[in-house]
């Protein structure tokens, strides 16, 4: 399994050519190229991650043995550069062509410690009315941190269907002992109970860890998706940890059960009960690994680890509100790590 990760370079030429005339007196033309983007780039590696260099020229052929790569302005002895120091970096690589010394675009990446991304997950539906006050904490959370993955985990109840119904709602609350609505949990296993105190959760949010989680995707016309999911440990991934990857949807209207319309506490007072055309967001659609997460393969320090995940999206999807989460967590469901990201958005270490 390679541990590299790639950059590839737009390639422009900056050369003096001498020009020759014909009798209509047309100057010759430098040779050109566009840039190559692989969707799959990481611009992010951790500390003493080897990252590889490659350029692809403008018939798309890969040029990188016979070139020269420098990294903020200091030629490497390969293609290959690694730092034990975090912060930003510049590439650039020359190669001849022809003759013609052709010189690369200059391209960014990051050497960095991960962030810990807090998982906040919450088991709701439509009919609870005690719910929204789970949906305003969250809120809350969210405008002192971003390093939050956020899942609401929707179920039926007796009444209208709930349009984010997650079919296998009961397999998650036997996994993680869910009896009552609204139930909140933190990285998976632990309760976050009323009041919903922020600091509980910030106290956690954006702390250096040693997981890095990269996530990329592709959606085809057909609405078929394609999702990469690249893992890095700066140590190494322990027996019991696994991977969870989740298809969340959000901006989901629906008319939802309010207790709080009489409470001028509630940021939902007044707002009726039900509030109609509620939007429910981040709901739990899919789950492309096993509930609870499928095996990582044992890696070695800064060794990735891999996962392609293709999935067909269905017709009553709206594939504009979809995100993709990924989670490590470890032999008791704990979250280590997680990360998030829109369909379509490639998303590196963080």
């Amino acid at each position: 399994m390679k541990n590299n990760h790639y950059v590839l370079l737009l390639v422009t030429v900056f050369t003096l050519l001498s020009c020759s005339k014909t009798e209509e007196n047309i100057p010759l033309q430098p040779p050109t190229a566009d840039i190559v983007v692989d969707d799959l780039v990481r611009k992010s590696s951790l500390r003493n991650q080897e990252i590889l260099f490659k350029i692809i020229n403008e018939v798309g052929m890969d040029v990188s043995a016979q070139a020269t790569f420098f990294v903020n302005d200091t030629e490497i002895q390969s293609n290959t550069f690694s730092s034990e120091t975090i912060g930003e970096f510049e590439v650039y690589g020359m190669y001849q062509e022809n003759g013609v010394v052709v010189t690369t675009n200059t391209e960014t990446f990051n050497v960095l410690i991960p962030k810990r991304k807090v998982v906040i997950e919450d088991y709701t539906g439509t009919w609870c009315g005690y719910c929204p006050i789970v949906t305003a904490a969250i809120e809350d959370v969210h405008d002192l941190t971003s390093d939050i993955t956020i899942i609401t985990i929707h179920k039926t109840g007796s009444g209208e269907p709930d349009l984010l119904h997650f079919p296998q709602v009961d397999e998650l609350r036997d996994a993680f002992g869910v009896f009552g609505y609204p139930t909140a949990k933190i990285n998976r296993t632990n309760n976050w109970s009323n009041p919903y105190s922020a600091e509980e959760i910030t106290s956690l949010a954006g702390v250096d860890t040693n997981i890095g989680i990269a996530i990329n995707s592709e959606l085809s016309t057909t609405n078929d998706l394609v999702i990469e999911v690249e893992l890095v440990n700066e140590q190494s991934f322990a027996a019991g940890d696994k991977l969870v990857v989740y298809l969340l949807e959000s901006g989901i209207l629906q008319d939802q059960i309010n207790y709080y319309n009489d409470d001028p506490t509630s940021p939902y007072y007044q707002l009726g009960n039900p509030i109609p055309d509620f939007e429910q967001n981040h709901g739990l659609r899919n789950s492309l690994t096993n509930l609870t997460g499928d095996a990582i393969t044992s890696t070695t320090a800064l060794q990735t680890y891999n996962r392609t995940f293709s999935f067909s999206v269905p017709e009553n999807y709206n594939t504009a509100n979809l995100t993709i989460v990924a989670m490590v967590v470890n032999s008791d469901n704990s979250a280590l790590n997680s990360q998030f990201a829109e369909v379509g958005e490639n998303k590196s270490y963080e």
